[in-house]
């Protein structure tokens, strides 16, 4: 089963986008990398599929691979039922015509994580529960 979680927005000006969505009708919650420090996104809290603004240097942070993210780049979150699956997909993807972005690893939040490219570019973001150390 895969299930889409979340809708990643890189934007270059995190509280003018934030201002924008907000008047759109949506509210967010602040996430940082550390509790003391200034949000470097915003999570949306009622929206049924969540979106995430993230400034770019947030973005850079969970997305090392080069090119960088860049503002004007959304990326889809897919949920997926294990970290095995995680890693399956990440290393069929050349062989499904798209691309690997981000090897798969157990991320801070607690879920393993990958990011792989459509044939046309588009990052997807495959997340699963985070590989259980022996």
């Amino acid at each position: 089963m895969v299930a889409v979680t979340q809708v990643n927005i890189i934007v270059a000006d995190l509280e003018r986008s934030r201002a924008f969505y907000e008047w759109l009708g949506i509210a967010f919650t602040p996430r940082h990398r550390t509790g003391a420090s200034p949000a470097e996104a915003w999570v949306s809290v009622d929206t049924g599929v969540t979106i995430v603004l993230h400034s770019t240097g947030f973005a850079a942070w969970w997305d090392e691979s080069e090119p960088q993210p860049s503002s004007g780049e959304p990326q889809i979150d897919l949920q997926v039922d294990s970290d095995l699956r995680v890693d399956e997909l990440a290393a069929g993807v050349d062989a499904a015509g798209g691309s690997l972005i981000k090897q798969p690893a157990d991320m801070p939040w607690r879920q393993r994580f990958a990011i792989v490219g459509d044939p046309d570019g588009h990052r997807i973001g495959l997340k699963g529960p985070p590989a259980i150390s022996p």
